[in-house]
């Protein structure tokens, strides 16, 4: 049923046992001692990327969060599992591995606790800015820590005074970072406890963001009154395999296209992917079409990726599934 044939745990020979997992955690936590800063929260398990083939572990300040995607790793938990804790001393481990993927490896859906107490929340902290994130029932494990590096970006390059649209918000990193240089900010999502936890983080580190329950296609497409000088697009992933990469393409024109005439004079949209099926050159492609279509001239100003704690091997070029285009209308 899965779509890849075939994992790589090792091309060496060697027994796949605890002391195996014990070195490659540890050596997945070091590589990330000096690369990722101002935050106590980071992935210390990448998949692929660390050797750990569909296993995904996040650290928010100690509580570990992990989905298993692969039946691969489902079968070797009782040999990882105690190697993870033996290495990272977590204060609890808990398990999110509900995504639509392990159906294909033939897995029922779980979420549970596999060591020590999880909370339902946490806050965590990045570039001085405060996140509280809900361990058990949020998107992902929790928070989108892939984001960092552009949400960081948006906070250097916003001025005071100017206007963001954030959409698809969920906590609102986007806004608060952006909201603490001085712009007004405005986020958007589809779930109403997204709201609802966007509006606490704001409250939390004392910013006036708003924060709306609205569909982001409709929303743009029925015009807002007010414009911005800045538009945040970062969509879930809409295409998980390559038949649904033009649906991925088309939901990128659309609110490429409708975002555009909301822009004011010279502004800007982020506009981002999260999926490996739609590389940063067919982004960027669709993007110009829109704006084409717009009949206005665009400008690339700069790509950002996933953060350094989501390395991406150049021989395993799935890795690299994150690109957020930055992009300037004429």
């Amino acid at each position: 049923q899965s779509r890849f044939q075939a994992r790589v745990i090792s091309l060496e020979d060697e027994p796949i046992d605890q002391a195996l997992f014990e070195r490659r955690f540890a050596a997945a936590i070091c590589s990330r001692k000096n690369l990722v800063a101002e935050t106590n929260a980071r992935r210390i398990v990448f998949s692929e990327a660390d050797l750990a083939p569909g296993l995904i572990a996040d650290d928010y300040d100690g509580h570990i969060v992990l989905q298993v995607r692969s039946l691969t790793m489902e079968n070797l938990k009782d040999v990882w599992l105690p190697a993870l804790i033996k290495v990272a001393k977590p204060k609890s481990v808990y398990e999110r591995s509900e995504m639509q993927g392990r159906q294909e490896e033939g897995l029922p859906s779980f979420a549970g606790q596999l060591y020590g107490e999880t909370p339902e929340e946490t806050t965590i902290e990045e570039s001085g800015i405060r996140f509280i994130v809900p361990l058990k029932s949020g998107l992902k494990t929790g928070f989108y820590l892939d984001q960092r590096n552009t949400r960081r970006e948006l906070g250097r390059r916003v001025l005071p005074g100017q206007t963001v649209l954030d959409c698809f918000c969920y906590s609102g990193g986007f806004s608060l970072h952006a909201a603490r240089s001085g712009a007004q900010t405005t986020g958007i999502d589809i779930r109403p406890e997204a709201v609802d936890l966007a509006q606490r983080n704001a409250k939390a580190n004392g910013v006036g963001s708003e924060f709306h329950e609205a569909n982001a296609f409709d929303w743009l497409e029925s015009g807002p009154k007010e414009s911005f000088d800045w538009i945040v697009l970062d969509p879930p992933a809409i295409a998980k395999t390559e038949a649904k990469r033009d649906s991925l393409k088309w939901a990128i024109w659309k609110l490429v296209h409708r975002s555009v005439p909301l822009l004011k004079p010279g502004g800007r949209i982020i506009a981002c992917s999260c999926s490996y099926q739609l590389d940063r050159k067919e982004l960027v492609e669709t993007a110009r079409l829109a704006a084409g279509d717009r009949g206005v001239r665009m400008y690339l100003e700069g790509v950002t990726l996933q953060d350094l704690d989501h390395p991406a091997p150049v021989q395993f070029p799935e890795g690299l599934y994150l690109k957020c285009a930055w992009l300037r209308i004429g």
